[in-house]
């Protein structure tokens, strides 16, 4: 408690000037709610400037992220792309956060590389180019070029940022805990955990380390891809503060008349922008979550190159098998598949009404009745789903909200480059694909396997546990009544169910893989897979009857 009041002492000068602003920029009732009045009061008052009074309130909170520098940049950043916590006009206005500032002097950047390298830079590099080619909150980036010809961008963190991230996010969260308490409508979003999730992005994006490992991992996954370009990096120059990668030039995604220079077709490009994401989501898992146009460039070959791989996000195979249930099920009009889909996704809340819901979903499901996969503008379906999620305050996983936006962020950089663009055509052959997966005989056999092994571990465990049952009944301990009467039937009713259970099992197995080799173009194969799985179907249909 001492040392956690002596650092708030110490970010007293911080807390002042952040409260100040908030009061500055006409969101003085936050402050009075979060009863801290008293911090903003010994400083000079600064009333609302005419232009800044005729502004709104989103824009006004923009300004307020820009004025508190890097911090609250990407805490503005971060909101925009929760629609389940915000008002549209808010995450639209935070989504224009300025990311491009003052960059800071390039002797202090070399200094910066000198201490990292612990060598002069001319042992280093051929040359480097003391002006950035591009300045964010968090780094800059200068041009170089290694001894052996190769053009690289060294990527340096700004001077001192951890230490000025570090006592922020102790104010934020100190703040998030007043806004639990004292502020009942923001309470039910629970602040404090969107902070601690904000800390641990923010301070990903700080450690240059685990971006290396970021863009090592897409180069093992796209190897041998021809659409995409995956840059290399130095490892021997790279550390937690500085990134050194291939430096990749080419044209901007939404440069259209660039694009059409190169000799390229937009609408190509587009489509293969989208299934580099496409297949990042759902065959790896492990997906570019800030895929705007500033982050992807196009090479003279039509090659897509993604840049900044500082924000990704990571879906294991079960959830990506739920998105697919998700959208199959707003199709199938399944109003209980989409409720039960959301809920395996996690999409939950606290006092949730359930009959309301189920009816918005409801009207949701119906205002796609008459679609198909390939014809539902998907930006607009996500965007009503996400409006709903909101109107019930249901929470939706970090990951799933970096999923959606870059969903709704590739197909609106896509139908820039060609109005007819739909990623939803593009997802519906793999996600019919992830739905038929969980039928596929090794599924099933691992499945099984895995059923088996619970089997084996409750056996292994049995004996201890009814040799201590039995020593407390010794001891008095424990009293137990048993009833054996009809004992023997049981055990023929749960083997009879366990065959017939296996059967099926098999069937099923069967059918699915006749199907596959069938689309395979091995018809002969596949038709003896449907007449035997057809006659064990039944035989177990008269099995079930003899014995009903």
């Amino acid at each position: 408690m001492i040392r956690e009041t002596v650092g708030h002492l110490r970010d007293l000068p911080r807390y002042r000037q952040i409260l100040t602003t908030l009061a500055r920029y006409g969101y003085q009732d936050v402050v009075a709610a979060l009863r801290l009045e008293t911090i903003v009061r010994p400083l000079e008052r600064v009333a609302l400037g005419e232009e800044v009074a005729q502004l709104d309130r989103p824009r006004r909170l923009r300004l307020i992220c820009e004025e508190l520098g890097p911090t609250f940049v990407k805490l503005g950043q971060l909101l925009s792309t929760r629609p389940d916590l915000l008002p549209e006009s808010y995450t639209n206005e935070l989504a224009a956060l300025r990311d491009d500032v003052r960059p800071f002097p390039s002797e202090q950047a070399e200094a910066i590389l000198v201490e990292e390298y612990g060598r002069p830079l001319a042992a280093c590099f051929a040359s480097i180019d003391p002006t950035p080619v591009a300045s964010a909150s968090i780094s800059q980036v200068h041009r170089a070029v290694l001894h052996d010809g190769r053009t690289v961008a060294l990527k340096v963190r700004r001077p001192d940022l951890h230490k000025v991230v570090a006592a922020d996010l102790d104010i934020l969260k100190n703040l998030a805990q007043l806004a639990e308490r004292r502020l009942p409508a923001l309470a039910v979003y629970r602040p404090l955990a969107l902070v601690r999730e904000f800390e641990r992005t923010i301070k990903r994006e700080l450690d240059f380390s685990i971006e290396l490992r970021t863009i090592k991992r897409c180069q093992a996954q796209f190897a041998g891809d021809a659409t995409a370009h995956i840059p290399f990096v130095v490892e021997e120059f790279s550390t937690p503060r500085v990134l050194a990668m291939e430096f990749i030039g080419g044209v901007r995604v939404d440069d259209v008349a660039a694009i059409r220079g190169l000799g390229l077709d937009p609408g190509e490009v587009a489509v293969a922008g989208a299934r580099i994401l496409i297949k990042q989501i759902f065959q790896f898992g492990f997906f570019h979550a800030d895929p705007h146009s500033g982050n992807l460039r196009v090479l003279g070959d039509g090659v897509v190159a993604p840049l900044d791989y500082g924000m990704f996000g990571q879906l294991d195979p079960r959830t990506r098998e739920r998105i697919a249930d998700l959208l199959i099920g707003l199709l199938a009009q399944d109003v209980d598949g989409v409720l039960k889909a959301l809920d395996e996704l996690e999409v939950r809340g606290e006092a949730v009404d359930a009959r309301e819901l189920r009816r918005d979903v409801g009207e949701l499901v119906q205002s796609y009745c008459d679609l198909t996969l390939a014809t539902i503008d998907l930006g607009v379906l996500l965007r009503e789903l996400v409006g709903l999620i909101r109107r019930h305050r249901l929470l939706i996983p970090p990951d799933l909200v970096l999923l959606i936006r870059s969903l709704v962020t590739i197909e609106s950089t896509g139908r820039a480059l060609d109005p007819k663009f739909d990623i939803a055509r593009q997802l519906e052959p793999i996600l019919r694909k992830l739905a038929l997966r969980r039928y596929s005989p090794r599924r099933l056999m691992t499945q099984a396997a895995s059923t088996a092994k619970d089997v084996q571990r409750i056996a292994t465990l049995l004996p201890d546990l009814l040799s201590h049952s039995l020593e407390s009944i010794k001891r008095g301990e424990l009293n137990v009544k048993f009833d054996l009467q009809g004992f023997e039937r049981l055990v023929r009713q749960l083997t009879r169910a366990s065959n017939t259970l296996a059967v099926g099992i098999v069937i099923a197995g069967l059918l699915v893989a006749s199907s596959l080799i069938f689309r395979g173009g091995a018809s002969s194969l596949a038709q003896l897979g449907y007449g035997l799985g057809m006659a064990l179907s039944l035989w177990l249909i008269w099995n079930m009857s003899r014995n009903s």
